[in-house]
């Protein structure tokens, strides 16, 4: 795989049966390509229609990999076949609603605030996790979806004066940097307009639920229940599939995928005759 990844100019995409195999392929191809070149998409280790959300970490992961899709041509891309199962978001959202940010650009602290909720972020006292922003005076710490550290930006009235990572135990800044990417927070949107399209979309799909519990309520009032991940056709218009996100010229190898595609759809299948007479689920 690795001598083939250097002898085609373009993505390589390996599908595999499962995420553990998925994990020591990415291991073992380090050996002989450069971490820039070797990528995994993982699956958000849940079951289908589990009442879990994946963690951060793991949808931090996905985001980022599907943002630096937009334009890559060379390097591999490890998918476990469940995970290429799964429809993701459209690219116009994922490319449409990334913000970067530079040292030297006006920035007003409360058009950043609401830049961070509106992308889904979570305003904490302390920031802990990726997804969360803190804001003490002039300065605001933020731990962007796709980064593996978190940011502290220092302004000088409106005006980024300097951005440098921290650590998150310590909360000591490290290296300085000029720019940051900034995500969503979520694969689906959270503004206002998508809470909207959400609600008619629910409606359609299941009618209207007075139960302060359900999906439908907590997520009119602004609410993010767990498993809220398994309603993402509510969010959009449509979805597409990794495909989509993938260059024309992709060389796709697969390992033995057919046994666990199998497998996997077939438990689908299970959990949803399972759980679809019971509306809260």
């Amino acid at each position: 795989i690795g001598e083939a990844v250097k002898q085609h100019q373009q993505l390589v995409v390996l599908v595999t049966p499962d995420t553990p195999s998925a994990l020591k392929l990415e291991h073992e191809l380090h050996a002989t390509l450069s971490r820039d070149e070797v990528m995994v998409f993982p699956d958000w280790e849940t079951l289908p229609y589990d009442h879990f959300s994946p963690h951060q970490d793991i949808v931090s992961t996905r985001l980022h990999t599907l943002s630096r899709l937009n334009n890559i041509s060379h390097g591999v891309l490890i998918v476990p076949v469940a995970t290429l199962m799964l429809r993701a978001a459209p690219k116009e959202f994922i490319y449409g609603n990334a913000i970067v940010y530079q040292v030297g650009d006006t920035l007003n602290i409360d058009k950043l605030r609401k830049q961070l909720d509106d992308a889904g972020y979570i305003h904490t006292q302390q920031v802990m996790a990726h997804g969360e922003y803190a804001v003490r005076g002039s300065v605001v710490d933020l731990f962007a979806m796709g980064q593996n550290a978190p940011v502290r930006f220092d302004l000088f009235d409106d005006e980024i004066d300097s951005m440098s990572h921290f650590d998150v135990d310590s909360q000591r800044s490290s290296d300085n940097i000029s720019h940051i990417n900034l995500l969503p927070a979520h694969e689906f949107g959270t503004t206002d307009s998508d809470i909207e399209r959400f609600r008619i979309q629910y409606r359609e799909a299941f009618g209207a639920s007075a139960e302060q519990d359900s999906v439908y309520m907590q997520v009119s009032k602004g609410a993010l229940p767990a498993g809220i991940e398994y309603y993402l056709p509510l969010f959009f218009e449509g979805l597409e599939s990794l495909f989509d996100y993938l260059p024309d010229d992709t060389l796709v190898f697969c390992d033995d995928i057919q046994p666990k595609l199998a497998a996997y759809w077939q438990e689908t299948e299970d959990r949803y005759e399972n759980l679809r007479y019971d509306i809260q689920k």
